[in-house]
């Protein structure tokens, strides 16, 4: 198994959907983060440097989610992922998306996607 850093259950309100409708008001979203990368360091050192900020991984991901309009759940993954990757390229980055509630027959709870981004540094 690989070190792993991980955020779960970080909500947002956005305005994204495929349709213009959907794009006028804001939805709900929920996004989990796993970023894999060694962390031995960290575990020997007690330093943030040498390990995953949650914080600012925390951050990134409600800052595009709450600015940033996208038509594709899966561009929005993609950009949250882009954009931590700037900040640890060494990291292999998952994005689990879910917009709750979206306007579904069946009234689904929720409805997503889950993109893994390769480290930049591979």
């Amino acid at each position: 198994m690989t070190d792993s850093v991980f955020v779960r259950g970080l909500e947002f309100e956005g305005n994204h959907g495929y349709t213009a409708a959907e794009r006028r008001g804001t939805r709900r979203f929920r996004v989990n983060l796993t970023l894999e990368l060694p962390l031995a360091a960290a575990a020997s050192s007690d330093k943030i440097s040498d390990t995953v900020d949650y914080w600012k991984v925390s951050e990134i991901a409600v800052s595009i989610g709450t600015k940033s309009t996208f038509k594709l759940l899966e561009a929005l993954a993609g950009a949250i992922g882009a954009k931590i990757q700037e900040l640890y390229p060494r990291a292999s980055v998952a994005i689990e998306l879910e917009k709750l509630a979206p306007p579904c027959p069946g009234v689904p709870a929720a409805c997503g996607v889950r993109i893994v981004l390769p480290p930049v540094n591979a």
